[in-house]
């Protein structure tokens, strides 16, 4: 069987970090990649056994590849701390990794829950955006602060075993963490030369609600999805043309 290392990014997981280790101690090696978390996270990690490497975090393209460089194994899964793999995920991965794998990337549908409902409309499911499996000799994350995406040559193979995703467990962590990516999302657009413009305040959020509710049946996810749409567009969107707006001003 081939053997494979794990990493996860963490920044004060305490609440979360637990099980998303458990989900993949079946791994050979899980990689904690630690933002100096100033709660018990580094303590539970350490206790479940996994190496626990501190980086100060600048970005997530830069922080990823330093996670790259502390596995041991050829064969990486990358996993977020409010991430888990489900059981039939599991079961797929470990029968690809006891034959010969074909496929540098493999990727994994990612579900979401926000509040209290699994999202299955509003273009949050599938989520094929990050690979779940892949070999990190083929692999590099491109230079991006946010959104990450991979270069690597050759198609992915697709999982059909969910990756569980639970990144909002509350309006105030939808708004804390809205915050944090749009900060990032703002700098990033500002570093490529996008301009501001009046429009981005009104027609971006405007389209950005119409799209998730409308276009990708939102509406289908009850108040629920009516809630995250309008968070969404009226928060997230909005405010990262604000702070772009923001750093042009400064």
């Amino acid at each position: 069987m081939n053997k494979v290392s794990a990493y996860i990014l963490t920044k004060n997981e305490e609440k979360r970090i637990k099980d998303c280790i458990e989900s993949i101690k079946w791994v050979d090696e899980i990689v904690v990649i630690d933002d100096f978390s100033s709660d018990n996270t580094v303590k539970i990690a350490k206790s479940l056994g996994c190496k626990v490497v501190q980086n100060k975090f600048e970005y997530f393209g830069k922080q990823r590849n330093f996670a790259l460089k502390h596995c041991t194994y050829q064969w990486v899964i990358c996993l977020d701390a409010d991430e888990r793999v489900s059981q039939e995920l599991k079961k797929e991965i470990e029968s690809t990794l006891q034959g010969y794998l074909k496929f540098d990337v493999y990727v994994a549908p990612r579900k979401s829950r926000f509040i209290n409902k699994w999202i299955m409309h509003s273009g949050w499911y599938p989520d094929y955006r990050h690979p779940i499996l892949f070999n990190k000799s083929k692999v590099i994350y491109k230079d991006q602060l946010v959104h990450e995406d991979i270069d690597y040559k050759g198609k992915p193979f697709y999982f059909k075993g969910d990756i569980l995703h639970y990144p909002y467990d509350s309006i105030k962590s939808f708004i804390n963490k809205s915050d944090f990516y749009s900060d990032l999302r703002s700098k990033e657009m500002f570093q490529k030369g996008k301009k501001f413009k009046v429009v981005n305040l009104i027609v971006n959020p405007a389209f950005m609600f119409f799209k998730m509710y409308i276009s990708k049946r939102g509406f289908l996810d009850g108040i629920t999805g009516l809630v995250l749409a309008l968070l969404y567009s009226s928060f997230y969107t909005l405010m990262k043309y604000v702070k772009l707006w923001e750093l042009e001003n400064k």
